[in-house]
């Protein structure tokens, strides 16, 4: 067993969305923790259409970074779909892929927006994390003694 250690925010939909910093450790098998530098994941929904909160990382990134590169353009935007947030964070990350994990499958025109603009979305099962811990809201600072 290996980790998903990374930041990222909560991003809730609807009337009363909301962008919440968060980190997450989550535990994967060791080759999958290697491959999920950016990730999505739906820890509430079994359908697409019930999606109300998605959490949005990426690996060895902080709260503040994330905020900068992702965040702040996702506010700014406002309204956003489910395939411009991914692809938002997979350009700001460099990466080629991100990695989903639920208990669905993205629609059809997520899927072929991602891949359209050349970003592989690779899905796996929630129970691919074998264990999670996401602390969200919160932000810690370190003082020199």
């Amino acid at each position: 067993m290996d980790y998903i250690i990374g930041a990222g925010a909560i991003l809730e939909s609807g009337d009363s969305g909301s962008i919440t910093p968060a980190t997450l450790h989550a535990q994967v098998d060791a080759d999958l923790a290697g491959r999920a530098r950016v990730a999505a994941i739906d820890f509430e929904s079994t359908r697409m259409d019930g999606l109300r909160r998605l959490l949005v990382l990426v690996q060895g990134w902080n709260v503040d970074r994330f905020r900068l590169a992702v965040a702040e353009k996702l506010r700014a935007q406002g309204t956003c779909t489910l395939a411009e947030v991914l692809l938002l964070t997979a350009r700001e990350a460099g990466v080629p892929e991100l990695h989903f994990f639920a208990h669905w499958v993205p629609d059809e025109a997520t899927c072929a927006a991602l891949a359209e603009a050349g970003v592989a979305l690779v899905c796996h099962r929630l129970e691919s994390i074998h264990a999670a811990s996401l602390v969200a809201g919160r932000r810690v600072r370190r003082f020199a003694a």
